[in-house]
């Protein structure tokens, strides 16, 4: 079986590009969750194409799922205990969700978005709008840190809806939308230098 951290050892020796590593790890090698079993994986991401009116080939796996561990936490993925994240990457759609965040949250007003909690469980007001505009000046939406609202409900729950079919493979399925494969890539090459870093 293809071994994902064997491949980015050798390719951090060989001293590929990082951009080059995230192009080949994110959008041309296999899925390491779901090596055995192409059916499920080609099925969820149809599932999530279908439902947003977007490419087959704008659907793509991320995350432990994909390399069998994370690069940023270095936790290694464990069926039916693991996420499984979606990048769903598309212009038009990342548009209609950029909007729609907009006329919610009144032009993104700080008393919109749900504020996290720092260690001490204590809130960090206005942190949720932070955190949202850090994630939309990357090119990337996060259905968790949208505004409160029925968009937020909407996306949450299709990634639930389709989570319910696959419980035996993740403990649940959540999406996250990109604006270019530009920005996708970006957000890939950030975890594989981490990863690479770390190893040194």
């Amino acid at each position: 079986m293809f071994d994902h951290r064997e491949n980015l050892e050798e390719n951090r020796k060989i001293r590929t590009s990082s951009r080059e590593m995230a192009r080949k790890l994110y959008l041309s090698y296999p899925t390491c969750a779901l090596a055995e079993d192409p059916e499920t994986e080609y099925s969820i991401r149809n599932r999530f194409a279908l439902l947003y009116q977007v490419p087959l080939s704008s659907v793509q796996i991320i995350g432990s799922a994909k390399t069998g561990f994370s690069l940023i936490k270095k936790s290694n993925f464990t069926p039916a205990l693991s996420d499984l994240d979606i990048a769903v990457i598309d212009g038009r759609l990342f548009y209609q969700v950029w909007e729609d965040a907009y006329e919610t949250s009144h032009g993104f007003e700080a008393n919109r978005f749900q504020d996290p909690l720092d260690q001490n469980s204590v809130v960090i007001v206005g942190g949720g709008q932070q955190r949202f505009l850090s994630y939309l000046q990357r090119g990337i939406i996060a259905p968790d840190f949208l505004p409160s609202g029925t968009l937020r409900q909407r996306l949450i729950g299709d990634a639930a809806r389709i989570s319910t079919g696959f419980k035996k493979n993740f403990s649940k399925i959540s999406a996250f939308f990109y604006a270019s494969e530009l920005f996708f890539q970006k957000k890939q090459i950030d975890a594989v230098e981490k990863h690479w870093n770390d190893a040194q």
